[in-house]
């Protein structure tokens, strides 16, 4: 497995390798690859399902010049400071002998686990895709799946501004509520603050490589199909077209928000209620949706349906295409939109 160090750099420079490295894997182009990361300018990453105007305080992350952008994986949204490390892979599913997104979030989350504990604290998986220490987020992660590829990801804090984050980022009420706590600082934790001091960047991507060292780690560096590809991607993401994808706040009349064991799900819609009928829908969230797009088909499958048509709309869409929500099956969705629509 190649491992590649990929420190002080943008936001979008990350985004777009991330989308490269999946797509010449998803070809069989390139081995087997673990990155580590970190970003300069500080940012905040919104989900690929994600509204920024619901999950950014904008103006005051403008205030701060702190920039925004979308990942191509699900997930929330997370502020990057300079004194978080990233950490990934990318590679076949059939070296890893994953069936699914759920065994792919426990297999990495308790693989990082288990390096974070080298420092001497307890780090844990916890469901669906975090890892804790005393019950605290330490890293969140996430991961996607392309042609019989996958990229998995996480951050890991090492030392932050708690009252910063929580002022820059929009946690949903439902959410903190789902996990017994008042404030968004009393869920997270840092290295530095369970340990009293800062790991390296370089240890701490040592402890990493230790627990995956079973694959044969070697150094490398980007080919250049990969350069080429890298300064492509990056212009096309860092731009405002990518960034704000999902505002469509203009055509939307009401959104209900609803925590399920899926993730955080924001359900725009309008409906015309003399006719019963569904005009537009707009589904946001921090859930794992595989493929990505399948979420907007689903959107447009199921505008102008009547109300009553959803339930047979969203089984004949799950049945017409391979789409799989992390923890979440179709009659759940459909639980989940008709329960939003009716609240």
């Amino acid at each position: 497995m190649r491992v590649l160090y990929t420190f002080n750099k943008p936001w979008y420079y990350h985004m777009a390798l991330d989308s490269v490295l999946l797509s010449l894997k998803a070809q069989n182009k390139i081995p087997n690859t673990l990155r580590f990361l970190s970003f300069n300018p500080e940012c905040i990453l919104i989900g690929y399902h994600q509204n920024p105007h619901q999950e950014v305080n904008l103006e005051l992350a403008e205030s701060f010049g702190i920039e925004i952008g979308r990942r191509r994986t699900g997930g929330g949204a997370i502020y990057f400071n300079k004194e978080q490390i990233g950490w990934e892979i990318v590679a076949s599913l059939k070296d890893f002998n994953i069936k699914n997104y759920e065994e792919l979030s426990q297999y990495m989350c308790e693989k990082v686990a288990k390096a974070l504990s080298t420092f001497g604290v307890e780090a844990k998986y916890r469901p669906r895709n975090d890892i804790e220490i005393n019950g605290k987020k330490i890293s969140g992660t996430g991961g996607v799946f392309q042609e019989g590829a996958f990229l998995y990801q996480g951050t890991i804090l090492i030392d932050f501004d708690p009252d910063k984050m929580a002022s820059l980022l929009k946690i949903p009420y439902e959410k903190l509520k789902d996990k017994n706590i008042s404030s968004a600082k009393e869920r997270v934790t840092s290295l530095k603050q369970e340990l009293g001091f800062t790991p390296t960047f370089e240890e701490i991507a040592k402890s990493i490589e230790d627990v995956f060292k079973d694959f044969g780690l070697e150094d490398g560096s980007l080919t250049k199909e990969e350069e080429f590809m890298l300064e492509k991607t990056s212009k096309e993401l860092n731009s405002k077209e990518w960034v704000f994808a999902n505002d469509s706040t203009d055509k939307l009349i009401d959104t209900k928000t609803i925590r399920t064991k899926a993730g955080t799900f924001k359900i725009g819609f309008k409906i015309d209620k003399t006719k019963k009928l569904l005009e537009y829908i707009v589904i946001n969230g921090d859930f794992f949706a595989t493929p990505p797009s399948a979420i907007k088909d689903l959107e447009s499958y199921l505008k102008f349906s009547y109300i009553d048509e959803i339930p047979q709309r969203i089984k004949e869409f799950f049945n017409k295409n391979n789409v799989n929500i992390s923890f979440m099956n179709y009659e759940d969705l459909i639980n989940l939109i008709l329960k939003a629509l009716n609240e």
